[in-house]
């Protein structure tokens, strides 16, 4: 019995437990696209690529200087090499005599220190690998704006859907309470029937369009937390709203700020990875230059005709030298030519991107700017059509109540009122996507 007991209160810790570790985040616009900056799947990944440049460049950076090697080798000769001497060496001209050279072990311990003097490939590639630390860091910058879109793209998704549901909650409600009215009010035969089914479809819509927009959510709150960096698990509560952020936009007045092509992060991310191609015509042009190195070669090495290199009596013989190597690059049969014609035409096209590029970025503020301008127009026609749709839909109901409409006149407004309803969330949504849009083209480059 008492295990029993034991058993189901460890269940119900479980169960409270989970409860209790369960965070719920309450994230403003501002607040979430904070954390999303530290914890999007793309961003961590993103973050290492500049760490991954950074080991880049101190690579680069190593190679010019100074390197040192060691080596160790040891040798059993088992079967030492013949030679075969005229007899003419030992006195006996005509009968040939074989003998052996060498110690049958051998060790030898050395190491090698080597200096670049001058390398034209290696100044070439160190300031190729700081450009491309630049063009890294230029990227997260660029990703992190992407970023900051996604979230709040997927924001106001989730708060048009609840809106949404909050609608058809209110009217639902009001709906099934002249529902149930209108049918008293049939069984005491002052309504027709088609009066009660129509008001029962209309409840029924709203339940099939209550269902939906729940799966809606789902969808949308999933999206908005795969961005954020969270699970499906996780709980979060939106505290801004449509209205409030709407106002947020317009207050910035982003019709009014000016486009500068250059200053775009799209356009300098292009920029850095044309310095990049210039410095790929470079590196072709030093191979044609020679180069130069310094070593300095130590050795010590014995040779024992019995196995004894620990042994503290062994002698080591010590040998070293200095020496510098220039490398003069003569005939290649038009390799290195041909690598620096392919650098020039990449150069080339980059150019011809470069152009195509701020061309684009022209086009694309002007219509940014376009749609945000036609999103604000729209929206506040629909935000008019909204209260005056809602103003019918009252007076319709209270006049059906009084009995002074019918229930095809309260069908008809209230379909009004619920297109104009939905008309108003989905012109909110398009305008404050129409303004991230402008604004996240407008953000300037960091220097």
């Amino acid at each position: 019995m008492k295990k029993k007991y034991i058993i189901i209160s460890l269940v119900i810790f479980s169960l409270f437990g989970t409860a209790y570790a369960q965070q719920i985040r309450y994230l403003s616009l501002d607040e979430a696209i904070s954390f999303a900056m530290h914890n999007n799947y793309q961003l961590i990944n993103s973050g290492k690529d500049i760490e991954k440049a950074r080991q880049q460049v101190i690579e680069q950076t190593s190679k010019g200087l100074p390197q040192i090697n060691s080596s160790i080798t040891y040798q059993d000769n088992f079967a030492r090499p013949v030679f075969v001497l005229p007899g003419e060496f030992s006195g006996r001209p005509g009968q040939e005599t074989k003998i052996q050279f060498g110690t049958e072990y051998t060790g030898t311990v050395g190491a090698v220190v080597s200096q670049l003097i001058f390398d034209g490939s290696y100044l070439v590639g160190l300031q190729g690998a700081r450009k491309f630390l630049e063009k890294v860091d230029n990227d997260f910058f660029k990703n992190k704006i992407a970023v900051k879109q996604q979230v709040a793209n997927s924001y106001y998704q989730v708060l048009s859907v609840e809106e949404s549901l909050g609608i058809i909650d209110t009217t639902l409600l009001i709906t099934k309470k002249l529902s149930s009215e209108t049918r008293q009010m049939y069984k005491a035969g002052f309504v027709k029937d088609v009066d009660v089914d129509q008001l029962e479809l209309l409840v029924d819509n709203m339940e099939s369009s209550k269902t939906f927009m729940k799966n809606q959510m789902q969808i949308a709150l999933a999206f908005l937390k795969f961005y954020l960096g969270l699970t499906e698990n996780d709980s979060i509560v939106l505290t801004d709203g449509l209205k409030e952020l709407i106002k947020q936009k317009e207050s910035k007045l982003l019709l009014v700020d000016t486009f500068n092509v250059r200053q775009n992060i799209n356009y300098i991310s292009l920029e850095k990875q044309k310095e990049i191609s210039a410095l790929q015509i470079r590196l072709a042009k030093v191979a044609y230059m020679p180069s130069l190195r310094a070593n300095l070669n130590l050795q010590t090495q014995a040779q024992l005709d019995r196995w004894g290199f620990f042994n503290s009596k062994t002698k080591w013989d010590f040998s070293s030298f200095f020496g510098v190597t220039m490398s003069i690059p003569i005939f290649s049969s038009g390799l290195r030519e041909s690598r620096l014609k392919q650098a020039q035409i990449a150069f080339s096209q980059m150019q011809v991107i470069e152009k195509q590029t701020k061309t684009q970025l022209e086009i694309q503020y002007k219509t940014f700017r376009s749609d945000y301008a036609n999103a604000l127009t729209v929206y506040q026609n629909k935000m008019k059509n909204r209260r005056i749709a809602e103003k019918i839909y009252k007076k319709t109901t209270e006049k059906y109540v009084r009995g002074m409409a019918s229930s095809l006149d309260l069908l008809n407004t209230h379909n009004q009122f619920l297109t104009a309803e939905n008309d108003y969330i989905t012109s909110s949504l398009k305008l404050l996507k129409a303004a991230e849009q402008l604004e996240n083209i407008l953000v300037k480059a960091q220097n």
